[in-house]
């Protein structure tokens, strides 16, 4: 079975080019001189990054196109991603040397920061504190699909997956099934390919720091605000209790389980896919919900709609789910929001 993958979203072909022919991915993120706020994106899309494990395929999306990338470079145990100068917590934890700086294309504006770079059209100035390395193993890197034939082949899974509810975000894990279907269609019924050589002055400039969990936090409890959580376990699993430890599985985040809705679809902050699919490896065989404060009735009626949609699409199948909160403590009314017949289902984890 294939270990999943990550689906990004490009703007432009010089950009994807220059990615192609490196094999280096960075997100532009806005610098962090300090620790970020609770609204600020940075943790969500650092645990993007903490699912990145050695293997996973990486597929860029551009103008209705979907290339391919290849297989993610590092660590099987841990997240597999590398740090990139000191524009977040993390980089001046590991005191990371910047080797990777987009700040001298032509298509920027460069600033007085090294590695800091002025993107325009309200976007502001941006870093790449996190990277991907990966190489292509199949001969496929520029070979590209017209995202309708994905489109076509999802249409079969009636609910929502990663790749088709990726609106407004850089990039997101995806499925086992979605990359299968993916890796199948870019092999065998490619629309094309671009080249992968690229004339941007742009390269790494040295040996960029990968990520170890003594840059993470220590314990569950120091992790603020709640996408906080989500990344240091996602990155170093080793955090959780050995039940919940997701051993060779694949792990996804932030993927829907819900009907398709127009909005405020319901998406489980953590899954993991293992070899015994569930709907080809469109469903998760766990779902784990986290909380940084005390669970209450919004995190029991989060899992009630969970486990609502799951037996009304799979029947009795859904039984084989492992469904989990993950919070330092739960209000006496938590269970009473979940009918018997699913409670037995759902199994409380105190940090």
């Amino acid at each position: 079975m294939e270990k999943g993958g990550l689906f990004v979203t490009l703007y432009d072909k010089e950009t994807l080019k220059l990615y192609l022919e490196q094999g280096v991915y960075g997100q532009h993120m806005t610098p962090q001189e300090g620790e970020p706020s609770s609204q600020s994106a940075h943790y969500k899309t650092l645990a993007d990054y903490a699912a990145a494990r050695d293997g996973k395929h990486i597929f860029f999306f551009l103008d209705r196109e979907i290339y391919y990338g290849g297989q993610i470079v590092g660590s099987k145990e841990h997240g597999a991603f590398y740090i990139n100068g000191q524009k977040s917590p993390m980089g001046r934890e590991a005191d990371a040397p910047l080797v990777w700086d987009e700040s001298n294309r032509e298509v920027y504006d460069e600033t007085d920061e090294s590695g800091v770079f002025d993107t325009g059209e309200q976007r502001g100035e941006k870093c790449q504190p996190f990277l991907i390395q990966f190489e292509d193993k199949r001969g496929l890197a520029g070979d590209y699909i017209i995202s309708d034939q994905l489109y076509f082949e999802l249409g079969e899974y009636p609910y929502p997956l990663p790749s088709n509810s990726i609106a407004g975000m850089g990039f997101c894990t995806i499925t086992p099934a979605e990359t299968d279907i993916l890796l199948d269609l870019i092999g065998n019924d490619s629309e094309g390919q671009i080249e992968t050589t690229s004339d941007e002055p742009v390269e790494l400039t040295g040996e960029p720091v990968p990520y170890s969990p003594e840059y993470g936090v220590s314990s569950l409890q120091e992790a603020h605000p709640e996408a906080h959580l989500e990344a240091s376990i996602i990155s170093n699993p080793n955090l959780l209790p050995e039940s919940l430890q997701p051993d060779e599985a694949t792990i996804c985040r932030q993927v829907p389980i819900s009907p398709f809705k127009p909005s405020n679809i319901d998406q489980a902050d953590v899954c993991y896919f293992t070899e015994d699919r569930i709907r080809d490896g469109t469903i998760p065989n766990t779902v784990i919900e986290l909380k940084i404060s005390k669970a209450g009735k919004s995190a029991a009626l989060q899992v009630k709609r969970y486990l609502q949609w799951l037996y009304d699409r799979l029947g009795e199948e859904a039984a084989e789910i492992e469904v989990y909160v993950l919070a330092p403590g739960y209000t006496r009314t938590f269970d009473g929001y979940i009918p018997d017949r699913l409670l037995g289902q759902v199994e409380k984890v105190e940090y």
